[in-house]
């Protein structure tokens, strides 16, 4: 059967335009390599901006609700910030993904889970999708299969490989450690260079891990090993233990689109280098890669406009919240002392989690509120372009 667009991947970012695409009449197949559902190596945390993107209530896929943010120095000097509402939730993602694809299917999609993609290719008029034995045409095809997945691996070869590695665990809770991570996200900074660690409550399960740059991935166990030493998880036994390449967004990641293939999520490298979030980017780039091919239905298979949508309503976002995670990674003491002594950046970060503002407005009120010196030691050691210049630029303004 052919069809009018192929979505491989039901993640965040395939369902998303997968049900999109569906709501706007066209005849799509979502596939899936695994049984759904099926377990995802993630930390879970959903920023509260999420909400309104989603096609459906959160309530009951919530395991905790974030209204407490503490920072920690190597596991020592914290610093606590309290707020009045949540600024994120905590999921599952077999739960969260499994009820994106259900709202797809109700849309009409038509959803093959369990089934690998062996290989796509570009055909005459559309794309080919081998499905190991039988093909899958259509029109489109969108690629939400991950950082290391067959659309880009096929039709993307140039794309850039993923900058970070993740170790994640999950641990079981006592009743005092479920007191307190109630309601908290604890990270880390200091361990290693370019990385941080976490602990994410989840009902009686702490997902605990680390983040750490490609090139420091031997440091990931050891720093993960100090982390839950100084957290007091030593002596629980994971329940279960992954690793991951990260496909953090960074300058030069390459075209994301070609022919009548487009690149959503983290097979876009849209994951937030910053907060290392990628769920909310992988919604907003699912449901732009639909608008696109809608619109590329009057515009003879034209896809650049999604391309263009990208780089004007995520990428710059994207592209500040990498110059703060250079900044707060390579100078993290420096980085931890502005968290210290100005409350007010954190509080604009909630802001920021809320949907309030912008990463853009974020860094600049960093910049502008930041003494000179300080912004200048941060351009020597973050190694940013003229960080004091950037600071002498927004305090004029």
């Amino acid at each position: 059967m052919r069809y009018d667009t192929i979505v491989v991947g039901g993640g965040p970012a395939g369902a998303t335009a997968a049900l999109t695409l569906a709501k706007a009449g066209a005849r799509v197949l979502l596939l899936e390599r695994r049984r759904l559902p099926r377990y995802k190596a993630c930390g879970g945390c959903l920023s509260r901006r999420v909400e309104r993107l989603l096609p459906f209530d959160l309530n009951g896929l919530v395991e905790e609700q974030i209204t407490n943010l503490t920072f920690t120095w190597r596991g020592r000097n914290p610093v606590e910030a309290t707020f009045s509402e949540p600024v994120a939730y905590m999921v599952w993602r077999d739960r969260f993904d499994q009820a994106l694809c259900d709202r797809a299917v109700e849309a009409g999609v038509e959803l093959l889970d369990g089934q690998v993609v062996r290989a796509v290719r570009e055909s005459a008029g559309g794309v080919e999708v081998d499905l190991g034995g039988r093909t899958a045409t259509a029109d489109f095809l969108v690629g939400a299969d991950g950082a290391r997945g067959v659309v880009a691996r096929d039709l993307f070869p140039d794309r850039s490989q993923p900058m970070a590695v993740g170790l994640d665990a999950e641990l079981p809770l006592t009743s005092a450690g479920e007191a307190v991570l109630k309601g908290r996200v604890i990270i880390d900074v200091g361990r290693v260079p370019g990385g941080y660690c976490w602990a994410f409550p989840k009902r009686g399960v702490a997902s605990v891990g680390v983040s750490v740059d490609r090139g420091a991935a031997k440091r990931a166990m050891p720093c993960l090993t100090a982390f839950l030493s100084a957290g007091g998880f030593s002596d629980r036994k994971a329940v279960r233990t992954t690793g991951a390449l990260i496909p953090v967004y960074h300058d030069g990641t390459g075209p994301l689109h070609r022919g009548r293939t487009l690149l959503t999520g983290d097979a876009a490298c849209l994951v937030d280098p910053f907060l290392g979030e990628g769920i909310y980017y992988a919604i907003q780039s699912g449901q732009l890669a639909a608008r696109a091919i809608v619109r590329a239905g009057s515009h003879s298979g034209d896809l650049q406009w999604y391309q263009e949508a990208i780089s004007t309503e995520i990428a710059p976002e994207l592209e500040a919240a990498g110059r703060l995670s250079r900044t707060a990674h390579r100078a993290s003491w420096l980085w931890f002392q502005v968290l210290r002594r100005r409350r007010g950046v954190i509080d604009l970060y909630k802001k920021v989690l809320m949907g309030e503002a912008s990463y853009r407005l974020f860094e600049d009120r960093v910049w502008a509120g930041t003494p000179r010196p300080v912004a200048m030691l941060f351009g020597v050691w973050a190694d940013r372009r003229s960080l004091s210049d950037r600071h002498q630029e927004v305090g004029s303004r």
